[in-house]
C-alpha cells in the first residue's frame, strides 16, 4: 500500500479531494425509493445453499461461481427484505389468547412471505414465484402480563412442479420449503418484537442455466435454507425496499388485499 498511498499524497489537491456539487441542486429520482409502512414491520430474510452433514444435521454447502476457475470465488448468503403494514402485523396478535390458540395466517401475509423471502433467491436479484400451495399457522405457546410468545408453522410450493425434465428446461423454476420459528409480541410496547423464523427447502429448474454455469450445482434437486430476523428500520441497510416491491412482482402486487 505505501507506494500507493505515496503516488495518491503526491496528487494536487483539486484530484485528491474534487470539489462535491451542492446537495440541494440534486435531482431526485424520478421514481421515488418506498418508505417501510408507517407502523409497519420491517424483516430482513437471508438465503443460503444447503446440505447435511455427517451427524444428519442441515448445515450451509459450500457452492463456487466459476469452480474449476483458480481465482473462484464462494457465493455468499443473499438477502432480501419483507414488509409488513400495521393492519397486517396486528392480525398476527389474537385477542384474548390462550396457551394452544392456533391462528390461521392470512392469505396476503403467507404468500407474500413464500412468494418473495421463502423461495430460492440465490441468484441474486431474481422475480417472485407464485405460490401453488401454502399454509402458515401462529400457536400460542405462552400468554401472560408480559406477553405472547407463538410458534410458526408453515409450508410452501412455489412456481412449477417437480420434474426431472425441467434440469433441462429453460427459465424454468419451481421450490418448495417448510419453516418453523418464533414469534413475540410484547405487551407494554405493543408490538411484536421478536420474528425468528427458518426453513429448509428444495429447489429445481434451470432458469437461464445457471445452475450449469456460473454455479453449476450437481445435486437436483438441490436444498437451500432461509433465516429470517426482525429489524428496526432505522438503519440504512434496514430500509432497503424488498426486491419484489420494485422489480418484476409476476406473483403479483407486493400488498394484496384480501383475507
Amino acid at each position: 500500500m505505501a507506494p500507493a498511498l505515496a503516488e495518491f499524497h503526491a496528487l494536487p489537491e483539486a484530484e485528491r479531494r474534487p470539489a462535491l456539487e451542492d446537495p440541494a441542486r440534486a435531482t431526485p429520482p424520478s421514481r421515488p425509493v418506498p418508505e417501510p409502512p408507517a407502523g409497519g414491520l420491517v424483516i430482513r430474510g437471508y438465503c443460503a445453499y444447503t446440505t447435511k452433514a455427517d451427524d444428519g444435521k442441515i448445515a450451509r454447502a459450500r457452492q463456487f461461481y466459476y469452480r474449476e476457475n483458480p481465482d473462484r470465488w464462494a457465493a455468499e448468503t443473499q438477502s432480501d427484505m419483507l414488509w409488513l403494514t400495521e393492519d397486517e402485523w396486528k392480525s398476527l396478535i389474537p385477542a384474548g389468547a390462550q396457551s394452544g390458540t392456533v391462528l390461521e395466517v392470512a392469505a396476503p401475509i403467507r404468500e407474500r412471505f413464500f412468494s418473495t423471502i421463502g423461495i430460492d433467491y440465490m441468484e441474486g436479484s431474481v422475480n417472485s414465484l407464485p405460490v401453488q400451495s401454502s399454509t402458515m399457522t401462529l400457536t400460542v405457546t405462552e400468554s401472560d402480563a408480559r406477553g405472547i410468545s407463538m410458534r410458526l408453522d408453515g409450508y410452501g410450493h412455489m412456481g412449477e412442479s417437480f420434474s426431472e425434465q425441467m434440469r433441462n428446461k429453460a427459465h424454468s423454476r419451481g421450490c418448495e420449503i417448510r419453516v418453523l420459528g418464533r414469534v413475540h409480541y410484547d405487551t407494554s410496547t405493543r408490538k411484536i418484537d421478536r420474528f425468528d423464523v427458518a426453513g429448509s427447502g428444495q429447489a429445481w429448474g434451470n432458469k437461464m442455466e445457471y445452475t450449469k454455469r456460473e454455479i453449476r450445482i450437481d445435486e437436483y434437486p438441490w436444498t437451500y435454507g432461509i433465516a429470517c430476523e426482525l429489524v428496526t428500520g432505522e438503519r440504512a441497510i434496514d430500509r432497503i425496499p424488498p426486491y419484489n416491491l420494485l422489480h418484476y412482482g409476476s406473483a403479483g402486487p407486493y400488498f394484496k388485499k384480501g383475507k
